[in-house]
């Protein structure tokens, strides 16, 4: 572990910048939750089954270099969730990374209210903070990933998801955003991350993996994600002694 915590040296800081793109997630989910508010949103919804739209918040935006604009994609289904990726042009210069565009996808009821919204705005930050995370990491970081995992396919081999979930740009955007849902639902960060890793567990063992195979791996990735909260977020509520 002292390996690991050497190799991150580099990259953890919890600085001004990180402090602001938290800030900023709230102000953005806040935007997102009152576009959901609209009748006219509702309306399209039940009727299509889908709404895709730009938020107009270009006096957020402008405060973030390196995103352009923030599209929400919502679609009905029985879940209540949230993801989202940060789109940027391959090997772009500082200048070109301007143009770099976020989409928030969104999966609700067609007849949600907003009592759903309890459900949604914790998934809804952590999704946020992560992409966030990754618009303010140089290019050469999330070319990192896109290099060893060409085409995304995560799950093509145990390789390449121990290189997505243990890359530095991924741990980061993963701690990141999980850290806020933790302080969003007001619970321990230790439990938050073994909350998503048994989800990423589940997916692995439907993608034909067997337990022997994904346990050591599961508890490797478990191990960075642990120590690099540690050391990002000291005051986070995890307990390292049992990791």
């Amino acid at each position: 572990m002292k390996l690991i915590m050497e190799n991150w040296r580099g990259f953890i800081k919890e600085s001004t910048s990180g402090r602001k793109l938290d800030h900023y997630a709230t102000l953005i989910s806040r935007e997102v939750v009152e576009a959901l508010k609209h009748e006219d949103i509702k309306n399209t919804l039940q009727q299509s089954g889908e709404v895709n739209t730009r938020l107009d918040i270009e006096d957020i935006l402008e405060e973030l270099e390196w995103v352009r604009d923030v599209y929400i994609n919502i679609k009905t289904g029985n879940a209540i969730d949230a993801d989202a990726s940060y789109d940027f042009p391959l090997d772009a210069t500082d200048e070109q990374r301007r143009e770099s565009d976020m989409t928030i996808n969104i999966t609700l009821p067609a007849d949600y209210d907003e009592t759903y919204f309890s459900a949604l705005i914790p998934e809804l930050k952590d999704a946020l903070r992560h992409e966030l995370e990754h618009s303010g990491q140089p290019t050469d970081t999330l070319m990192g990933v896109q290099e060893k995992i060409p085409g995304g396919d995560i799950w093509k081999s145990l390789e390449t998801v121990e290189d997505y979930y243990t890359s530095e740009a991924e741990v980061a955007g993963h701690v990141t955003g999980l850290y806020k849902k933790a302080k969003t639902m007001r619970e321990p960060m230790g439990e938050v991350i073994d909350d998503y890793l048994l989800r990423v567990h589940q997916t692995a063992l439907s993608s034909g993996y067997s337990e022997g195979e994904i346990n050591p791996l599961m508890s490797k990735i478990r191990e960075y994600w642990r120590y690099y909260t540690m050391s990002r977020y000291p005051n986070a509520e995890i307990d390292l002694e049992r990791s």
